[in-house]
């Protein structure tokens, strides 16, 4: 009877035990609760595994970190040497800025050569032959170039009538029949020189056409 009074017992107070433990132990957590080598073996696999990929993450974090601050300390050295450089050009800049240059004053003389204007012929309008009343002035005009023995600039003229173009070998024309003419007449023609203005200054020998249709002859001293 006793012994069978004693097993209930003990059947009851096992009962009672396990109803109480509602969820199963974690065998990482109490130390005072007794589990077989695997499950400790399990328990400390696994703290070794959160050490280690923590360990690797922090050493992960360390080397971005380091390497952000060498590309830091690079942009740094960039920034130091293009400040020195922009230091420089400034110091250069205000050097030149402050230096005093001496502009040398041009040397005002003489010219080399000097025209003197000895006679001029006109023409008629879009003509370049020689009229017979004009033929005296050149004529006159040979006259003073045999006796100065100096070389001779014939320049020939046009109206501002006309497109530049044609004005300007219009001119050219009367300029070479004139000088024809002075060759003609005994002028040595290796000291005669010819040029042509066109229409372009034609107000610088009057406001009327006919006196701007003409050639005009100067001695080169």
């Amino acid at each position: 009877m006793k012994k069978v009074s004693l097993a209930l017992l003990l059947m009851g107070g096992v009962v009672f035990a396990e109803s109480k433990q509602e969820k199963p132990l974690d065998p990482c957590g109490s130390p005072k609760e007794v589990y077989s080598k695997y499950m400790l073996d399990k328990c400390y696999e696994g703290y070794f595994k959160a050490i280690m990929e923590a360990k690797k993450n922090a050493d992960e974090a360390l080397r971005l970190v380091n390497e952000a601050n060498r590309k830091v300390s690079d942009l740094e050295r960039r920034v130091g040497k293009l400040e020195g450089i922009a230091d420089d050009h400034e110091r250069r800049i205000r050097a030149l800025e402050g230096r005093k240059v001496e502009v040398p004053k041009p040397e005002v003389g003489p010219y080399k050569w000097q025209l003197e204007e000895v006679g001029t012929v006109y023409f008629d309008f879009n003509k370049f032959n020689i009229k017979p009343s004009e033929a005296s002035k050149l004529d006159e005009i040979v006259g003073k170039v045999k006796d100065s023995g100096k070389e001779v600039l014939v320049v020939g003229f046009a109206d501002k009538r006309g497109p530049s173009n044609y004005n300007f070998n219009l001119s050219m024309w009367r300029a070479q029949m004139v000088a024809s003419y002075l060759a003609q007449k005994g002028v040595d023609i290796g000291k005669m020189r010819i040029a042509s203005y066109g229409k372009e200054v034609a107000d610088l020998l009057g406001k009327k056409y006919s006196d701007q249709r003409a050639v005009k002859v100067f001695i080169i001293h």
